[in-house]
C-alpha cells in the first residue's frame, strides 16, 4: 500500500534509502520511507503521519549503537535532526537531535561542565536520553533535570524521576513505551575550562584507541552486582582487576577477553582486538554475521562463567 505524505513534509520522505547509510556499523537494507526531520514540528508531522497510516516507524538519532535487519524496515525510519540549542547560566535545553559532542562543546565554551564524560559519544541528546547513555562513571541520569516528549499525540513534560533511568535504561526503552523524545534540560556546573579541556583530550585519546573500525559503540552491557557477589566473584577470580570491584559492574570486554574471543570472526564481523566489547565491521559484515557472533560471545561468557550478557546495542527492522 502507497503511503501519501501530506505537505510539508512530503518533500522530505524518500523511498528505499539505503540504512547502512545512517548507521555508523554501516550495515542494513532498505528502509521503505525515509525522512531527516530538521524540526520538531517535522517530527511530529512524521509520526502523526505514521499513525494514521497504520505505518511502523522509528525515530533514529545519529546511527549509533543500533543494528539494521539485512532487510531493512518496512516502515518509516526518521532520522532526528533538530538540532535547536541554548544554553542559561548552568542550563542547558538540546532538542533531541543535537549531537552529543555539539552539547559537550557549546557547554563547555560557555564556562560550564558535566558533559566531559560524553567526550567523542557518536550519538544524539534524544538517544542518549532514551538508552541513559553513560561512560566513565557517569551518565545522562546525573545530568537531566526534564525532558520533553510527545505521547498519545500531546506534548508532556517529565521530570527526572519520571524517566525511570536505570543502567543504560529509562521508562523511554520499556517495552510497549511510544513516547517521543522531543527535547532536553540539562543541569551542569561551572567549571575550569582548562581542567575541562585536558579532561576531555585525554577521553579522546583512550576513545581513539578502543573504537578503531566500523562499529556501533560497545555491543553489551557491563554486569551489576551487589558487593556481596562482587567479594564472591572477586574470590574466584583473583586475575579480575580491582579497578572495577568498586563501580560493581563486570565489564563485559573483560568477560569476553579472558574467553579468549578477541579477534574472533564470523563473516566480516570481528570482535576488536582492541576491545572486546566491540564489534567491528572489517567492510562486509551483515547483520547476520553480527548476530551469530554475539550469539557465540553469549554462549561462551555463560559456560565460563555463568553469567548473561545482555545486548546495549538495539536491533531494528527484525
Amino acid at each position: 500500500m502507497q503511503v501519501n505524505f501530506l505537505n510539508p513534509i512530503k518533500e522530505l520522505v524518500k523511498e528505499n534509502e539505503v540504512l547502512a547509510n545512517h548507521s555508523t556499523f554501516k550495515i542494513g537494507g532498505l528502509a521503505r520511507y525515509f525522512a531527516i526531520a530538521n524540526t520538531t514540528e517535522e517530527i511530529i508531522l512524521l509520526v502523526e503521519s505514521a499513525i494514521k497510516s497504520k505505518l511502523s516507524y522509528v525515530i533514529i538519532g545519529g546511527g549509533s549503537n543500533i543494528l539494521f535487519n539485512d532487510s531493512g524496515f518496512d516502515g518509516l525510519v526518521i532520522k532526528a535532526n533538530n538540532g535547536r540549542l541554548k544554553i542559561k547560566d548552568d542550563t542547558m535545553e538540546c532538542e533531541a537531535g543535537v549531537p552529543l559532542a555539539k552539547a559537550m562543546g557549546e557547554s563547555i565554551g560557555a564556562g560550564v561542565g558535566g558533559l566531559e564524560w560524553a567526550a567523542g559519544i557518536p550519538g544524539t541528546i534524544g538517544g542518549a536520553v532514551r538508552g541513559n547513555a553513560g561512560a566513565y562513571g557517569s551518565d545522562m541520569s546525573k545530568n537531566i533535570v526534564q525532558v520533553k516528549i510527545l505521547r498519545n499525540g500531546k506534548i508532556k513534560e517529565l521530570s527526572n524521576k519520571d524517566c525511570e533511568f536505570a543502567y543504560r535504561h529509562s521508562i523511554f526503552k520499556k517495552e510497549g513505551n511510544a513516547d517521543i523524545i522531543l527535547s532536553a534540560v540539562l543541569k551542569l556546573e561551572k567549571n575550569n575550562i582548562d581542567e575541562s579541556k585536558e579532561k576531555i583530550k585525554n577521553i579522546l585519546k583512550e576513545r581513539v584507541l578502543k573504537f578503531k573500525g566500523l562499529c556501533a559503540g560497545c555491543v553489551f552491557k557491563n554486569i551489576e552486582i551487589d558487593d556481596v557477589e562482587m567479594t564472591q566473584f572477586k574470590k574466584q577470580h583473583s586475575d579480575f582487576p580491582d579497578q572495577y570491584v568498586k563501580y560493581r559492574k563486570i565489564p563485559a570486554a573483560w568477560l569476553i577477553d579472558q574467553c579468549g574471543l578477541k579477534g574472533r570472526e564470523i563473516g566480516g564481523a570481528k570482535v576488536s582486538e582492541n576491545h572486546a566489547g566491540i564489534i567491528i565491521n572489517t567492510g562486509k559484515a551483515t547483520a547476520e554475521n553480527v548476530i551469530i557472533l554475539i550469539s557465540i560471545i553469549k554462549q561462551k561468557v555463560r559456560s565460563t562463567f555463568n553469567l548473561q550478557l545482555m545486548e546495549e546495542i538495539e536491533y531494528i527492522g527484525f
